[in-house]
């Protein structure tokens, strides 16, 4: 039988959780909150005490409750990993959110938490990143396997220019990108989709969008 716990408080997003000290789950565990009238994933962030545990939810929270329960699931969670998730828009625990049906059961996964690749295995790159964008690649190039950032406000053009670099990735490096975005408006990732879609971009692009979750409190 699965281990559970009990909700003892919930702030926002934030949920704090009752265990056994014998069943007390590790650090970044999934655990599957049931309320009344909702069920949601969270992950476990940090141990309180000898018996409680914090823990982030990946849903909104409303509809839970003190008390309701919070059952273990042994292990972090798994998202579909493979050619498969190649011009498919997914949340953060794998399930598809493209209308175009759930992946295949078959399909094989991997936990979001895993130990990075030896240092050894790995080498440094001095090349740079060509955008194609004249004024990025002139005045600030972008280093392969680099970082960069880009700040801005609303309507200024920042999906625009993500949507670039991710075109350049696909058509002239033949590579693979993978987008995350967590924001408050679905209407700006959906036509991202389709705008991606509509390039031909999508087809080498895996997209994993989360919904800022709604506050509550109980």
């Amino acid at each position: 039988m699965a281990e559970s716990g009990k909700i003892v408080a919930i702030r926002g997003a934030v949920i704090d959780i009752a265990f056994a000290p014998e069943t007390l789950p590790e650090i970044d565990e999934a655990l599957s909150l049931r309320g009344e009238t909702v069920t949601l994933l969270a992950e476990v962030q940090a141990h309180l005490d000898r018996h409680t545990v914090r823990a982030i939810a990946l849903q909104t929270t409303s509809g839970l409750r003190r008390g309701d329960e919070a059952v273990r699931l042994g292990q972090p969670l798994n998202v579909p990993v493979g050619d498969a998730v190649l011009g498919r828009l997914m949340d953060v625990a794998g399930n598809a959110g493209d209308g175009r049906g759930e992946f295949p059961a078959s399909l094989p996964r991997r936990p979001i938490h895993r130990q990075p690749p030896a240092l050894v295995t790995q080498k440094g790159v001095s090349d740079l990143f060509v955008t194609g964008i004249k004024v990025i690649d002139l005045l600030t190039p972008i280093a392969r396997v680099g970082k960069a950032a880009m700040f801005g406000g609303a309507g200024v053009g920042k999906t625009v220019l993500v949507m670039e670099l991710i075109h350049a990735i696909v058509e002239s490096y033949r590579g693979i990108s993978v987008f995350a975005g967590v924001g408050e408006r679905s209407r700006e990732g959906h036509e991202m989709l389709l705008d991606m879609t509509s390039s031909g971009a999508l087809a080498r692009t895996a997209l994993v969008f989360g919904q800022m979750p709604t506050m509550s409190s109980v």
